[in-house]
């Protein structure tokens, strides 16, 4: 049995495969029911060969205490997404 290096340099994602984050918010999470700091990020959706950034459920929110993730949809979806166009 060979031991292999774990670190494989041509298994690293590009860049357009990572989630961005949009920015950050204090708000009440769903998940573990406080009123916590939340880390807004789009989520690149693989389809096929090529990860598209523009779908209807790219954008979540993580809890920071619970690390618990939350779709964002409908009108709190456009907010952020229009405050992270905006700056």
């Amino acid at each position: 049995m060979s031991a292999g290096s774990i670190f494989r340099p041509d298994r690293i994602p590009s860049l357009s495969r990572l989630p961005k984050e949009l920015g950050r918010e204090e708000r009440s999470c769903e998940r573990c029911g406080r009123r916590t700091e939340h880390i807004f990020y789009r989520v690149p959706k693989k389809v096929m060969l090529l990860y598209v950034n523009d779908h209807p459920e790219n954008l979540h929110a993580t809890c920071v205490a619970c690390a618990r993730s939350t779709i964002l949809t409908g009108e709190e979806r456009e907010r952020i997404l229009g405050s992270s166009r905006g700056s």
